[in-house]
């Protein structure tokens, strides 16, 4: 297999799907169902879900010999077997559908103009590699020789996250594309809300963060960081889902919305001392959850974060996030077991 990968196109999609089986000695189903759930949860850095699909598509239809994408593979493969398994692969990301909304992509670098018409909008407290970590990706050397990651949020906003070296440390610069009508601290909350970050680990370079708005962002980071862990748990046969340390840190810092009482107290679920606080990442699921228990009025809620609501409620009690989700995840105030 050479040393770089071919230029972007389905020739790529197929070179980084193979490449990342290549030791694998049987191109089965449960291979296929763990390359299907990542393309769909983690797609392949500079391209979109429907991409890699269509990227899948077109590398099936084409008659040149999918083989010669992998010269000289670890494990000996035949056309046949290459061109099943990327046909199972789409066949299952097309089961999987409806796809989940992700928090953000990452994008190509090609598709960015001059950073240089990009405003800072914030300061990250950490470097590239704590970043990274966070985010579960990788930053690119620019042309620059410096370090950068552009991502593309689900609200729609593009930022890019830059790093920046001083003589005593070195932190991430986020930087927001210009994009009309769209207010510097409506696209950092977006990107708090979406990447996890929280306001302690910034430097606010807008005219003043709302810290519980969302800017106009969809689903976020613990939502996902709980749809994976379920993703990798299913492939593993596991139950229940043994949440990792970093989503339980993740929850930590969520700001989480709950159904309040008409005296002081939250709605809970359970038997006193062991029961659950439904908590929800959004708060237009915690309203579809009081309208599913034929609750008329419109709930009364409240928002914290995970900490803080492991700390106000009664011991015993856990917190159950986002409940009638195929990743439900409770809570404890111990941490992950």
């Amino acid at each position: 297999m050479g040393d770089f990968p071919p230029p972007w196109g389905w020739r790529r999609v197929v070179w980084s799907l193979l490449y990342t089986v290549q030791f694998k000695p049987v191109l089965d189903d449960d291979l296929v169902e763990w390359r299907a759930r990542g393309l769909v949860l983690e797609p392949f850095s500079g391209f979109g879900r429907e991409e890699l699909y269509e990227a899948l598509q077109e590398a099936l239809s084409s008659e040149e010999p999918l083989l010669d994408l992998m010269p000289d593979p670890p494990v000996p493969r035949s056309e046949h077997d290459v061109r099943d398994f990327l046909r199972r692969v789409l066949e299952r990301m097309e089961s999987l559908r409806p796809w989940p909304e992700l928090p953000f992509l990452v994008m190509r670098g090609d598709t960015w103009p001059d950073l240089g018409d990009c405003r800072e909008i914030a300061r990250l407290h950490l470097d590239e590699h704590q970043v990274g970590d966070r985010l579960h990706a990788i930053f690119h050397r620019s042309d620059d020789g410096g370090l950068w990651l552009p991502l593309r949020l689900n609200s729609g906003d593009e930022v890019a996250l830059v790093e920046r070296r001083r003589r005593d440390r070195r932190d991430v610069a986020v930087l927001a594309r210009p994009s009309p009508g769209r207010a510097p601290e409506d696209v950092l909350a977006a990107f708090l809300h979406v990447t996890g970050f929280v306001p302690e680990e910034i430097d606010d370079l807008t005219d003043g963060l709302n810290a519980a708005s969302r800017g106009g962002a969809g689903s976020g980071w613990l939502a996902y960081l709980l749809r994976l862990e379920n993703s990798i748990a299913t492939l593993a046969g596991e139950e229940p889902v043994r949440v990792s340390r970093s989503t339980y840190e993740a929850f930590l810092r969520t700001r989480l919305y709950c159904q309040a009482t008409e005296s002081p107290g939250v709605v809970a679920v359970g038997p006193p001392g062991a029961g659950l606080v439904p908590a929800f990442t959004l708060p237009e699921a915690l309203a579809a959850f009081a309208a599913a228990g034929k609750d008329e009025t419109e709930p009364r809620f409240f928002s914290a974060t995970g900490k803080d609501l492991l700390d106000l409620i009664p011991e015993g009690y856990g917190v159950l996030v986002d409940p009638g989700t195929a990743y439900a995840t409770a809570f404890a105030a111990g941490g992950p077991g």
